[in-house]
């Protein structure tokens, strides 16, 4: 008799399908972080039935079962009728059991003793997507033919050993400056206090003021994006499944309630769908790209993207393109009043601007060998790209032109630019856990600069925002600065460390978060004063010209959980208003509005 082969795509398809199934929606998306962007394109995703891997495993016990019966022996698996607690909800490597209270606090309550903390969070149990479009997190690359698994007659299988991920071209290590030392603060849920030298108490207790807008009751409704609006919009916009709602959140926090902040659901041309990717355009005008899922007369479901821009407020809008593809990424070209968007279809990126909103179809497009992560624009006329062994810089001067081509072999996946000093920063990784840090300075423009990562799992980056100079961009030759450019990274494993980006390898801070937790998303407010870094269970916000030490911490626990759950599943997210004076985190349906008072 022939057996089926199994190759490795197929186990890891069943196995994800089984955790989302299951509800380990966190895990799914880390395995196919690890594994593959969307396991949906694989060509025997749509064969395979709801609950395939345990149907084969039940299978096979019964077979094992009849088998043994039929050759009078013992059963090869045989797992008892006690399988432990059932529905134990996994938080990292904390394993809580009540509540959400970790096991070790747990079991201190219960014996009285003091017992050594669990070791901190892994990456494998919560990493969440980017906010804009596909999951964009760091992870290794993709291989998509998957490695013959064989099965012996006696069972034991053999897996073909993968091929290493190649390396970053250069990978010094960073040097890093010691760690401060972190004074403990009296602190409550969020509090507020200043430099040592200046005052060392407790100023403010910002807990009774944060807000926490209410959980969708509609299963079918999720946030997956917040955006916090201009200057002259400083509204929130949420967005998702089925949902394109704007929040209108009154500065004034006293006797505030949920009912205070009803959404303001924004005219959209679709009924079932997901926003892909949006930005701002104006203060009224807002880019949106949705997938929505359709079914034919014969009642097979189909799948149409369109690219809309939403005016008056949201009191109406305007569909740009039919035709535009998965959307990952919008950004808008506010001098030039032009449109991007890049677009895949898993295994080629796919560009296309647009400049006139009435005409369907691109005024350029252009199209990539692989998958392209994320985009920015660097200056009126030139933007950057970058993906899978992609880093492209391409410019529009009547035609759409490559101005650059970086040679690398890293996978990048997030993109930040400093306008003042015209510095590029990415984020990317060559292995399951190796990040890579690359710089393109104005000054060797031709020169991605690269260094592995000193910690496992980068998650984020961010400038600090400047305005010495006339923003110049990296186009222009001259765009130099001697000035410190201060660039802030993040990971799940160790603290935010505060770069040179003029000195890629200085490291010029490490700080550690709040009880040192895992890091998601960090952002420098808009006014560049404060640092803000949050994960799900701790925020944390440095002034950090006048002190190491936070300012400013937050244990969300201390939220209670029927306001904020830090184990559900769904997209992260951490967000400024424009005036620097509000935070916004996100988790799922989970969203809270922290004032942060200076």
């Amino acid at each position: 008799m022939t057996v089926e082969p199994l190759s490795s795509n197929v186990v890891n398809y069943l196995v994800w399908r089984y955790l989302q199934e299951a509800g380990y929606g966190n895990a799914a998306l880390h395995l196919s972080r690890c594994w593959i962007r969307d396991p949906q394109t694989l060509p025997f995703a749509r064969d395979v039935q709801p609950h395939t891997l345990v149907n084969l495993l039940q299978d096979g016990l019964w077979f094992d079962k009849l088998q043994a019966e039929a050759a009078n022996v013992d059963q090869r698996y045989h797992f008892g009728r006690d399988h432990g607690q059932p529905y134990s909800v996994r938080n990292g490597a904390l394993l809580t059991l009540d509540q959400g209270i970790p096991a070790h606090e747990l079991a201190e309550q219960a014996n009285g003793a003091v017992q050594e903390p669990p070791p901190k969070k892994s990456v494998k149990s919560r990493r969440k997507a980017k906010p804009n479009g596909v999951a964009p997190e760091p992870r290794a690359p993709e291989q998509v033919n998957g490695d013959a698994m064989d099965i012996d007659a006696n069972g034991a299988n053999h897996v073909a050993p993968s091929v290493n991920s190649v390396r970053a071209e250069s990978e010094a290590v960073a040097s890093e400056a010691d760690s401060p030392t972190v004074a403990e603060i009296p602190i409550s849920t969020l509090s507020i206090g200043q430099s040592t030298d200046v005052q060392t108490e407790v100023i403010t207790d910002l807990a009774p003021d944060t807000i926490f807008i209410p959980n969708l009751e509609d299963a079918e409704r999720v946030v997956e994006h917040t955006s916090w609006g201009p200057p002259d919009a400083p509204v929130l916009l949420t967005a998702g499944k089925s949902l394109l709602n704007i929040q209108v959140i009154p500065r004034d926090a006293d006797n505030i309630t949920a009912t205070a902040v009803p959404p303001l659901a924004l005219k959209f041309p679709m009924d079932k769908y997901t926003v892909t990717a949006l930005c701002w355009i104006s203060g009224e005008d807002i880019a949106v790209s949705a997938r929505e899922e359709i079914a034919n007369e014969t009642g097979e479901k189909m799948m149409i993207d369109k690219l809309v821009k939403i005016t008056e407020a949201g009191d109406d809008y305007q569909v740009i393109s039919s035709t535009a593809g998965l959307v990952n990424t919008l950004r808008w070209n506010r001098k030039k009043e032009m449109l991007l968007s890049i677009s895949t279809d898993g295994e080629r990126g796919s560009i296309k601007i647009w400049k006139n909103h009435d005409d369907s179809i691109p005024a350029w497009a252009e199209f990539t060998d692989t998958v392209i992560f994320d985009a920015l624009w660097i200056s009126d006329s030139a933007f950057v790209v970058c993906g899978i062994e992609l880093f492209k810089i391409y410019e529009i001067d009547e035609i759409l032109k490559v101005q650059r081509t970086l040679d690398t072999r890293v996978q990048w996946e997030t993109l930040k630019f400093e306008p003042c000093s015209g510095i590029i920063a990415a984020l990317g990784t060559v292995e399951r856990d190796t990040s890579v840090l690359g710089y393109i300075n104005p000054r060797s423009p031709h020169d991605l600069q690269t260094h592995q990562y000193p910690d496992q799992y980068a998650t984020d980056l961010d400038f600090r925002k400047r305005t010495d100079t006339g923003g110049v961009g990296l186009s222009s030759p001259g765009a130099t600065s001697d000035s410190t450019v201060l660039l802030t990274t993040s990971s799940m494993t160790g603290p935010v460390r505060i770069w040179d980006a003029n000195a890629p390898t200085r490291c010029l801070k490490t700080l550690p978060t709040t009880d040192q937790r895992e890091t998601f998303k960090i952002a420098f407010s808009p006014d560049g004063n404060l640092l803000a870094a949050a994960g799900p269970d701790a925020v944390t916000i440095w002034d950090v010209d006048r002190r190491d030490v936070p300012i400013a911490t937050c244990r969300t626990r201390e939220w209670g959980m029927d306001k904020w759950n830090p184990g559900v599943d769904g997209e992260f997210s951490l967000g400024w208003d424009p005036d620097s004076s509000r935070l916004s985190v996100a988790l799922g349906n989970q969203i809270a509005i922290i004032p942060v008072t200076r």
